[in-house]
């Protein structure tokens, strides 16, 4: 590894307190942690190792399902779009994966081969995206037979909004229609996403699916941090300069920062390329050695820029090359970044490039 490469510290300790959290908010219902999106760019392989209290894990590709299948995870594994075409309910079928049923193609596909073992129902409460109506889902229990049911599943649209009120009219909705249907497995429902788990005070459900909650970042609209959960990823790259800036000097392309006095700045070796995001507002946080630094001239390609001195500091730097500036973990919030970004925790850590060395930290197999 370079000692210029950025690197993606990630804990697995973190991660196994935050799914604890989830198991503590909702004791009565099974875990499917959701690792889709390479566990949100956490490492979707070491994570589900780490893991071993899941009930099931939940991705969104079959490819996913069969990376962790060859990694040894023998829990179930759900797929969360179902399946598009024979290759891919065949390979369902060789790697024993649960299938989210959530169209009417879908369904004729399973049925032309009659495969209808471990399958899920969507329904679609509110969130307007995936999903059987209401009206329709008992006419699709009917055709489905109930063999290999495992239950109902929806997905809660707002809960990053605290105050919202579609979360329990959704919740009534599919109650309701699980209350009406006399289909064995029916009665075993999935609803409670992060949000879901972490606002609501007895999350419904047999089932609950958190994502982002496990790597310790808020799904609310606030960008709150939450403190009981820990940052599973620390996002750094190294001080790969220090360069002394003449008061009217500028920095970066297109000039967008001019010292206002004699300035000293920082390069850091890390960029858009990496996972950084080109958008973010000058003076966002950049932490090295504990102390906060603002970010001044535009984010390239590979390359930040901060100011070690000037007007938001009266302290003396003791930045030298070589040191590790945090992006964000360790102090600095994801969230606090995000919002610096216009954009959400998701993002961020999703976006985490393939050329940014993953490193994992704490009991591996928990």
């Amino acid at each position: 590894m370079s000692s210029r490469q950025a690197t993606a510290i990630i804990d697995l300790d973190a991660i196994r307190h935050n799914f604890d959290q989830a198991k503590q908010r909702a004791p009565a219902s099974k875990v499917m942690a959701v690792v889709k999106a390479d566990a949100y760019g956490h490492g979707a392989s070491k994570v589900a190792q780490a893991l071993v209290g899941a009930d099931a894990f939940g991705v969104a590709r079959v490819s996913e399902a069969v990376k962790l299948r060859e990694s040894g995870i023998g829990q179930p594994i759900c797929l969360l779009e179902g399946v598009s075409d024979l290759e891919e309910l065949n390979l369902a079928s060789v790697y024993e994966l649960q299938v989210v049923l959530h169209n009417w193609e879908q369904l004729e596909l399973l049925a032309s081969r009659g495969a209808r073992r471990h399958v899920w129902v969507k329904v679609d409460t509110g969130m307007g995206r995936l999903g059987f109506s209401v009206e329709e889902t008992p006419s699709v229990l009917q055709k489905l037979g109930h063999q290999g049911l495992l239950g109902l599943m929806t997905h809660l649209a707002d809960t990053g909004d605290k105050r919202s009120t579609t979360t329990g009219h959704q919740i009534d909705r599919i109650t309701s229609l699980a209350n009406s249907l006399a289909v064995p497995g029916s009665e075993v429902l999935s609803i409670a996403n992060s949000g879901g788990v972490l606002a609501l005070h007895k999350p419904p459900g047999d089932w609950v699916r958190p994502g982002l909650m496990l790597y310790g970042a808020s799904p609310f609209d606030d960008l709150d941090p939450i403190p009981s959960l820990h940052a599973a990823m620390s996002f750094g790259a190294p001080v790969i300069a220090i360069r002394s800036i003449r008061q009217g000097e500028s920095v970066g392309y297109g000039g967008i920062w001019t010292a206002d006095q004699d300035s000293t700045i920082a390069v850091v070796a890390v960029g858009y390329a990496d996972g950084y995001p080109r958008e973010i507002a000058q003076g966002a946080p950049v932490l090295v050695n504990g102390v906060r630094y603002p970010l001044v001239g535009r984010v390239s390609m590979d390359m930040i820029c901060i100011q070690l001195d000037g007007s938001h500091s009266t302290k003396t730097h003791s930045v030298k090359v070589g040191d590790r500036a945090i992006l964000w973990g360790d102090d600095l919030p994801v969230e606090e970044i995000a919002d610096k970004a216009g954009t959400i925790p998701y993002t961020l850590l999703c976006g985490v490039t393939a050329r940014v060395n993953r490193q994992h930290r704490g009991n591996s197999r928990g």
